[in-house]
């Protein structure tokens, strides 16, 4: 055997000893991702609308005189926008809250005068409070009213819908693992979103951690949120 072939076997034996004698190289270990979850539920949901106004004068008058019938009695001036005037009518119920003290009461609409502000393109509505208790105007009042219910829709906590460059999903868990789902949104309402289209009642979803998912992640649940109960709508349209 020649000197060069001698030195080719030797180097291949070499090769061979150093891949025998190598460590299998370990893999990273899979990331889990701790995560709180809430179910899916139907709920009742107003479409609501909101106008900032105050007191009237004559309201003002009257409650601070003791010897008036009217002195239990507020009247709030609304201005509401041109558009959401034609879907309100007399006898409407009004959530009236004072931005001063955050208190709350319900009053109903006793007038709805034609005129209309060219400069800010609204229509005054005047909502009347009777016997309010411990509730008057401070200041500034927004009042709000119910346009429309959206009957039994699923709703899930505001932090499980993620934004993703295809649109918004919500992970759904299943045996520790999450699954993305492409949903349609809706109307929102104290911290709950409306799904239109993509969830069904009963589901788990995720909620906080669920912007650190992807399809198919392995997640560990901390602790379940607890599930917001059904309710029905605060007023009728």
């Amino acid at each position: 055997m020649s000197r060069s072939s001698l030195w080719t076997v030797l180097l291949v034996f070499a090769v061979i000893a150093f891949g025998c004698g190598k460590k299998e190289e370990q893999k990273p270990p899979e990331k889990i991702v701790n995560i709180t979850t809430a179910e899916v539920v139907a709920r009742d949901l107003p479409l609501t609308e909101s106008a900032v106004g105050s007191e009237t004068s004559v309201s003002q008058a009257d409650s601070y005189d003791p010897t008036s019938v009217h002195a239990r009695r507020f009247f709030i001036r609304l201005p509401f926008p041109q558009d959401i005037v034609r879907r309100l009518k007399i006898g409407q119920s009004v959530t009236l809250t004072n931005f001063e003290d955050g208190k709350k009461t319900i009053g109903v609409i006793r007038e709805i005068r034609p005129a209309l502000s060219t400069m800010t393109q609204t229509v005054e509505v005047i909502a009347e409070v009777k016997n309010p208790g411990g509730w008057r105007p401070a200041g500034s009042v927004r009042g709000e009213v119910a346009l429309e219910i959206h009957r039994h829709m699923p709703v899930v906590p505001e932090q499980a819908m993620v934004l993703r460059p295809a649109g918004a999903v919500v992970y759904v868990i299943s045996d520790n693992v999450a699954h993305a789902h492409p949903v349609k949104t809706g109307i929102q309402r104290d911290g709950m979103i409306e799904i239109l289209e993509g969830m069904q009642p009963g589901w788990i979803v995720a909620v906080d951690g669920a912007a650190l998912l992807s399809d198919g992640a392995k997640v560990n649940v901390r602790n379940a949120a607890p599930a917001p109960a059904s309710s029905k709508a605060d007023a009728a349209p």
